[in-house]
């Protein structure tokens, strides 16, 4: 499964609420009237938690991947 494929099938499932959530942390409107810490909380539903201990360290495994270990 791409990317692509993958980021609409998460926003697929998402309620109004966490979309706008989503939009709020994208910066992609007004967030005067939205508390973004609250914004973010409502997402934790969307998030896979065997794959959350993986993000530690992720960017470096990335460029090590890539580039080698230099």
């Amino acid at each position: 499964m791409s990317t692509k494929e993958r980021v609409h099938t998460i926003v697929d499932r998402l309620t109004e609420e966490q979309l706008n959530a989503l939009l709020v942390i994208l910066g992609s409107v007004d967030n005067s009237d939205n508390d973004v810490d609250a914004a973010m909380g409502i997402l934790h539903d969307a998030a896979n938690p065997d794959l959350i201990p993986l993000e530690e360290g992720a960017w470096g495994r990335a460029v090590a991947e890539r580039y080698g270990n230099a």
